[in-house]
């Protein structure tokens, strides 16, 4: 298996969205990959049963060529994914200037050992203290991802987007076959 923080050896087809500035050019996926790498705050959007959308905040992690995330078999998340496992993760700046992201795509319920392993370390890669000293907020997930007390979900993407906003504004489409 390779390393949970490589880059996706399948890259996907880059193409510039029309809300672009002319003369804008499309960011790379290298680019975005790294990103969604880095960042450490995402928002998930789900559908419940009725149709009604639900959003939360939550960790997740780019890794092994997709979104992963997790939660409790209980949580309103948990179940909208039951019925329905179409969904979108979306980060950004939070400001007017800089790049927002959103991957849509499908989520599965992981249970394979070697896959939670992998994706456990990656976890504790990407938010470090958090995870791993007994004063960090999120202290012992790893091992929860581990062992099955959590449920972790992988997101494979359909379709992404990086919006760049501020001087030239660029919206790039990724999409994977």
């Amino acid at each position: 298996m390779s390393n949970p923080t490589d880059g996706d050896s399948t890259a996907p087809q880059t193409s510039l969205g029309p809300f672009s500035s002319p003369g804008a050019g499309p960011t790379p996926w290298e680019a975005t990959e790294s990103a969604l790498r880095r960042i450490q705050k995402f928002q998930l959007c789900t559908v419940r049963r009725d149709g009604r959308p639900h959003v939360t905040p939550l960790l997740a992690i780019w890794a092994l060529g997709a979104m992963w995330f997790t939660t409790g078999d209980s949580e309103q998340k948990a179940k909208n994914l039951s019925a329905n496992p179409c969904c979108a993760l979306t980060t950004g700046t939070g400001t007017l200037t800089g790049m927002d992201y959103v991957i849509e795509g499908t989520a599965s319920l992981v249970t394979d050992q070697d896959t939670r392993e992998a994706v456990a370390t990656a976890f504790e890669q990407a938010y470090g203290w958090q995870l791993t000293r007994e004063d960090g907020t999120w202290h012992q997930l790893g091992d929860a991802v581990r062992t099955g007390n959590v449920q972790l979900y992988r997101v494979q993407p359909d379709k992404a987007f990086a919006f760049a906003t501020g001087g030239e504004s660029s919206q790039t489409r990724y999409r994977w076959r």
